[in-house]
């Protein structure tokens, strides 16, 4: 999309026009520190009222996403593989059950991306980066965090491992289909999905086939937590999202705040009672991503998203 031969069907204007006319209505943004911002937005995440950088309008690459879509599937299959085996094959069932949450709450999220949703193609890639570095995570935690820490740190090497894949999709030749923090969320999420959907797979075997733990019951808790991976890595590619609107680039850096906020609500998590968690955590963190998902909404409303929206997914997979 080039600025200066696109014009806007709902006021005639070119885009470039419009932008200077938002930046001379918008109120003067300060840029408080992005870790202030990060744990703020848990309670009353603040517009960002300047109007985004105008790389989020660049024109997008026309070469095709279907190597992305393939790398998706052998993330998957390499993850699920190195993980259990053949076994995730020989009990489909648990496999299924275990994916079937994330793949819903990943559907839901992408759908409610309102005016520019992410080509299918790169979701896809963070999920199966979940699924994948998944398989690092268990080498970590098994290594670093169970003799260290205990299960409070889990989150401190599983949170930045799966936000890992959203930079790499923000890094990437088709790095302009990444916009805004809505765009880091739905990226998060799949990221999310994916590394839940694995380890979902081991908690049902062991709780229903060791421990004989009802088998509703059970897929019930695992779809819960199912929903606290994808939100924790929403929250951290959420971060990467607010640095691109902001500078038109990103950094690995850019992750560090939402990362940390991701890590501690995941370390409370583990480490609090059930009843604290599910009663108390768990609200709280739908609240918290409901919030930041209306306000990144509203501020692509105002930039003009419904009008001057980037095309997405123009190499999309046919």
């Amino acid at each position: 999309m080039d600025p200066e031969d696109t014009y806007c069907r709902c006021c005639g204007k070119r885009l470039s026009e419009w932008v200077e006319t938002q930046r001379a209505e918008a109120e003067p943004h300060q840029v408080e520190s992005l870790y202030v911002e990060a744990f703020r937005s848990l309670f009353s995440p603040s517009p960002i009222r300047a109007p985004p950088n105008a790389s989020v309008f660049a024109h997008r690459h026309q070469s095709p996403l279907t190597p992305y879509m393939a790398w998706a599937v052998l993330l998957l299959f390499m993850g699920l593989g190195a993980s259990y085996g053949g076994e995730w094959m020989s009990y489909m069932g648990f496999t299924l059950a275990g994916y079937a949450a994330p793949v819903l709450l990943l559907v839901w999220m992408v759908r409610g991306d309102r005016y520019e949703r992410e080509p299918t193609a790169l979701v896809a890639y963070c999920f199966g980066w979940g699924a994948f570095i998944g398989v690092a995570a268990g080498v970590l935690n098994a290594v670093v965090t169970a003799p260290l820490l205990g299960m409070a740190g889990a989150g401190f090497i599983e949170e930045p491992l799966k936000a890992l894949g959203v930079y790499l999709v923000a890094r990437s030749r088709h790095g302009n289909e990444f916009n805004d923090h809505l765009d880091g969320m739905v990226y998060g999420a799949a990221a999310g999905a994916g590394f839940a959907g694995l380890e979902n797979f081991w908690y049902l075997y062991e709780m229903i086939v060791t421990h004989s733990f009802p088998a509703l019951q059970a897929v019930l808790l695992r779809s819960i937590t199912a929903f606290m991976h994808i939100a924790w890595t929403a929250m951290a590619g959420r971060s990467l999202g607010i640095a691109k609107a902001l500078k038109g680039r990103v950094q690995l850096g850019d992750l560090a705040p939402g990362v940390l906020v991701a890590a501690l609500i995941h370390m409370a998590w583990n480490t609090v009672h059930p009843y604290i968690a599910f009663g108390l955590i768990l609200p709280f963190t739908v609240e918290a991503l409901r919030r930041q998902i209306s306000t990144a909404l509203d501020d692509e409303r105002r930039w003009g998203y419904e009008c001057f929206a980037p095309t997405e997914g123009a190499g999309e997979v046919e």
